[in-house]
């Protein structure tokens, strides 16, 4: 967890202290009370006054869907969102807090983007806060704060961010928030890192604020992107990402964000340094979990004097009266509310079909799959200058996930199991085969299963061969 704190004296910001918080062992996100107390004597060793804290949370805990809001007023935009929200996200995510991002307008159509983050996420952002003792403030994705702080009165913008755990991608257009990505973790390779860069930005909405004609990216006419290195990214890095997108990569500097240079001897806290900036800034966070707009408007609580206080009858049936004509009125607004989500349901249905294709279509990742390791292995064994006359007819390959054990921070193991059949004109070469792939330390378990004349002259037999296999790290 990385930690800044900024003061605002005499109408100027600074940074006065930074640090870097290592969890401890057995206190985590999920013993929050623990974690907590931790924070608590970390901020009071490394010198930390503030009580008032805002929290970042990562893109890759936020759902974000594009939304257009019609003409209308902020209230009624807010009350249609909340009505939409089910149906825009799939129902097996129970237990969500829902907000979005922009502003609507009396007079004109608007984008908002809509996002969600599941409700323990925020109950434990509540619980480390108050073990810690600090008044939170807000709960916010880090990387929508820091695209805010990095470009406060540009309209639109492009901001990747690279953090000790993720790259992050984040665009704005028109002031606000109008795409926010979890692209991948900070050591993947550059090039794995552009495609996916690239692939968020042609995939913002199509309406003059997405694309690229190597002089603009999302309406952004200076084509450039602000790059925000928290880990010490390598410079070739950047020409990858420029030549992806076709745009200038600037390096974002941490004096722009308005809080003067880190402390001596830090650096790479620029996401922290933002977080602590919106919680300064007068204008409310582009997005704030803790104080949703989307919240289901709280219920007046009576109290027992006016309860007691109503005694006649005459007040009895101008209560009934107002009551009716109440439920009349938001009938209506449900009802209005309705036929437009029904209307909208082609939309939905596409959209559901497309999510369907793109979920399947990452299990297809650019990653190295190991399977291939265990074919070149076999290749390898098979092909040698002494044997030209063994081939393989069929190749078999299983892979068993194995789950961590409860607690475990380690990832799922994956254990392989195979068989494959082949041919040859000597049983000697399926034998010296079989001795080469036990000689191979990632074969285990190699057996034999059969080895039998195909024809009756004997110059061709058959063979069977099963084994284990364990691919590299």
């Amino acid at each position: 967890m990385l930690a800044a704190e900024v003061s605002l004296a005499q109408g100027a910001s600074q940074i006065t202290h930074a640090g870097e918080f290592t969890y401890p062992e057995g206190a985590g996100l999920q013993q929050p009370q623990a974690l907590g107390a931790a924070l608590a004597e970390f901020l009071k060793r490394e010198g930390f006054t503030a009580h008032g804290a805002v929290f970042g949370i990562p893109a890759k805990w936020v759902l974000s869907k594009f939304k257009e809001v019609p003409p209308v007023a902020p209230e009624t935009a807010a009350e249609m969102l909340r009505l939409q929200v089910e149906a825009d996200f799939s129902p097996e995510l129970k237990d969500l807090v829902y907000d979005f991002a922009g502003e609507s307008s009396p007079s004109q159509a608007r984008s908002v983007l809509l996002v969600a983050t599941p409700q323990r996420h925020v109950d434990q952002a509540r619980a480390i806060a108050e073990a810690a003792k600090l008044n939170l403030t807000a709960i916010i994705p880090t990387a929508a704060a820091l695209a805010s702080a990095t470009t406060p009165a540009a309209k639109d913008a492009l901001v990747l961010a690279f953090t000790g755990s993720a790259v992050e991608f984040i665009a704005r257009h028109d002031g606000g928030t109008a795409a926010l990505r979890h692209l991948g973790a900070s050591s993947s390779p550059s090039a794995v890192l552009a495609g996916e860069t690239r692939r968020a930005v042609m995939q913002l909405p199509r309406n003059g604020t997405a694309g690229s004609n190597g002089s603009s990216v999302n309406g952004n006419s200076r084509g450039e992107v602000v790059l925000w290195d928290d880990v010490g990214v390598d410079p070739s890095v950047h020409v990858v990402l420029g030549e992806a997108l076709g745009v200038t990569v600037k390096r974002g500097e941490l004096r722009t964000l308005g809080a003067g240079e880190a402390p001596v001897g830090r650096r790479g806290y620029a996401s922290a340094v933002a977080l602590a900036m919106a919680g300064l800034a007068e204008e409310a966070p582009p997005v704030d979990f803790l104080h949703s707009r989307l919240a289901p408007p709280k219920k007046p609580k009576v109290r027992r004097e006016v309860v007691l206080g109503i005694v006649t009858a005459v007040v009895i049936v101008l209560g009934v009266v107002a009551a009716y004509f109440d439920l009349q009125g938001k009938e209506k607004k449900l009802a209005a509310g309705q036929a437009d989500l029904k209307s909208q349901e082609p939309r939905i249905k596409a959209a559901r079909a497309e999510v369907d294709t793109i979920s399947y279509a990452q299990n297809w990742h650019a990653g190295k799959p190991q399977s291939l390791e265990c074919f070149r292995d076999i290749v390898k064994a098979l092909s040698t200058p002494d044997d030209g006359h063994t081939y393989i007819t069929n190749f078999t390959l299983h892979e068993t996930v194995k789950p961590p054990p409860s607690g475990s921070k380690t990832l799922p193991k994956a254990d392989w199991s195979g068989v494959f059949s082949g041919k040859s004109t000597e049983n000697q070469n399926v034998l010296s085969l079989l001795d080469r792939i036990k000689s191979n330390k990632r074969f285990t378990d190699v057996k034999l299963l059969f080895n039998t004349n195909v024809n009756r002259t004997g110059n061709e037999v058959s063979f069977s061969i099963t084994f284990k296999y364990v691919p590299g790290e």
